[in-house]
């Protein structure tokens, strides 16, 4: 049979994803309980960067489109969490394809930021962002186009290992995790204010999460 094209991964909606992959949306996770637990342990160096961020956030988020966004802010942020592995790679932009309804459909699309095994080519990815700047038309779904990104890492990897993600609108960030057939949504964290602090240890937590994950797959 032959295959038909579905829409890229920028149209899909979160809702779209669960029907079309048997998704269940959960309300509560434990590793969202965790995260408020962690230490919010930072170097003076890293608690500067993080207030001049902050203030950075509340001033001009309002104002960037995307690419400004991610170059003045979202870059920096990650950069300071230093998701640098000799297990792991960042890659960013890379194309992904998915197969489903047992192989006549598929889909497609540019994955933004990803962690995986791989020096040119992304394998095994287990960590995922989306950036989003809401605009005056809000017609696209930043929940919609993460999920599909991270569907398509599950059905690729082959493993049970869970798939992690995180999604940025305007100010707000919100952490995702799917396991299995399930995936569950974090509460916001505001960049324009102190949860700046809460979401920096959550990433360094995500890259120390990372290490190990990736370093026990050999």
């Amino acid at each position: 049979m032959a295959k038909t094209q579905n829409k890229p991964f920028k149209d899909w909606l979160y809702e779209e994803v669960g029907q079309a992959f048997g998704l269940k949306r959960k309300y509560q996770h434990p590793l969202f309980d965790m995260f408020q637990e962690l230490p919010l342990e930072a170097t003076e160096m890293e608690q500067q960067t993080l207030i001049g961020l902050q203030e950075l956030a509340f001033k001009y988020v309002d104002t960037w489109n995307e690419d400004e966004y991610k170059f003045m802010f979202i870059s920096r942020l990650i950069g300071l969490a230093n998701f640098v592995s000799e297990y792991y790679k960042v890659f960013t932009q890379r194309a992904m394809s998915i197969e489903y309804d047992n192989g006549t459909k598929t889909t497609e699309g540019l994955v933004e930021f990803m962690l995986a095994k791989g020096l040119q080519t992304p394998q095994k990815p287990h960590f995922f962002l989306h950036e989003y700047k809401p605009e005056k038309r809000r017609d696209n779904d930043p929940l919609g186009q993460l999920l599909i990104a991270m569907i398509g890492s599950q059905i690729k990897n082959q493993d049970e290992k869970p798939i992690y993600g995180i999604y940025v609108n305007g100010r707000y960030w919100h952490f995702v995790v799917l396991e299995g057939a399930e995936y569950a949504v974090s509460n916001s964290y505001n960049v324009s204010d102190s949860a700046i602090f809460r979401l920096f240890a959550i990433l360094v937590y995500f890259r120390n999460l990372m290490e190990e994950m990736y370093k026990n797959m050999g």
